[in-house]
């Protein structure tokens, strides 16, 4: 029998209200020393991340972070990664702080923490990035860009606009990827999905039966790369359509799989 692979979303399949619950984080232990990798895949940075997995024991075996922009191993040391022209950091970040209701973020591969710009949003910010440090449009040439994501509050229009507006201006420099309130802005041809393919080509061969569980519309080219996928019953139609399986739960989707294979 393969072995197995789990790819798990952050943001709305484990992360709640800034905490993953304890029997998510058991049935991942408990996936993990049955002999199977757990394989983290979000749009998070490195510094996201951490701070997302701080205090709950959990070590995945790989993260896929930034949307596919960057793999690291279990230690956070990058084993692939993509970045931004500055040029088109500069671009996009110039106009997105003048956009009314949105918030702008900057993951580096450089800094310890993410970085906001000036926004029309002051001090509201999104408890998704909970730590950042500001950074003036004039820094931008001192730093590696991974990704830019804008905070869109509840405004779909809005969202549906911005990521037109990227898509048109910046097609073949960007990748443009949502998920809930934010877009995330990344290298062209980054993806969950084209991230975890590096990882498999490069360390893994092919040797893993591949799972995945993720709610939103970033996951989708996640769950296209896994054999088999689930997402929720709160997930956008698209979403659930596109997967295998709906489950009430990250731990249930875990243990009904090593239910079938013990």
């Amino acid at each position: 029998m393969a072995p197995k692979l789990m790819a798990f979303d952050l943001d709305g399949t484990l992360v709640f209200d800034g905490k993953i619950a304890q029997n998510s984080i058991d049935a991942i232990h408990d996936w993990q020393e049955a002999g199977n990798l757990a394989v983290c895949a979000t749009g998070k940075s490195i510094a996201a991340t951490r701070h997302a997995l701080n205090g709950t024991g959990l070590r995945f075996d790989y993260y896929v972070l930034y949307t596919g922009g960057a793999v690291t191993d279990a230690d956070f040391t990058v084993l692939m990664s993509h970045t931004l022209p500055n040029e088109t950091v500069q671009r996009i970040v110039e106009t997105m702080t003048t956009e009314e209701g949105v918030a702008v973020y900057g993951t580096t591969l450089d800094s310890p923490d993410d970085v906001q710009f000036p926004s029309t949003t002051g001090e509201k910010s999104s408890s998704i990035l909970a730590y950042f440090q500001p950074m003036k449009l004039s820094e931008i040439p001192d730093h590696e860009f991974v990704g830019i994501p804008l905070w869109i509050e509840n405004d779909d229009a809005a969202i549906e606009r911005i990521q037109a507006w990227i898509r048109n201006n910046f097609r073949g420099q960007v990748d443009c990827h949502r998920n809930q309130d934010f877009l995330d802005i990344v290298p062209p041809d980054c993806t969950k999905g084209t991230g975890l393919k590096w990882l498999d080509d490069a360390h893994l061969g092919d040797r893993y039966e591949t799972f995945s569980v993720g709610d939103s519309w970033n996951d989708l080219a996640m769950h296209e790369w896994a054999r088999h996928s689930a997402s929720f019953g709160y997930s956008p139609q698209e979403v659930k359509d596109a997967t295998d399986v709906i489950v009430e739960t990250t731990a249930e989707y875990i243990r009904t799989i090593l239910d079938q294979t013990s």
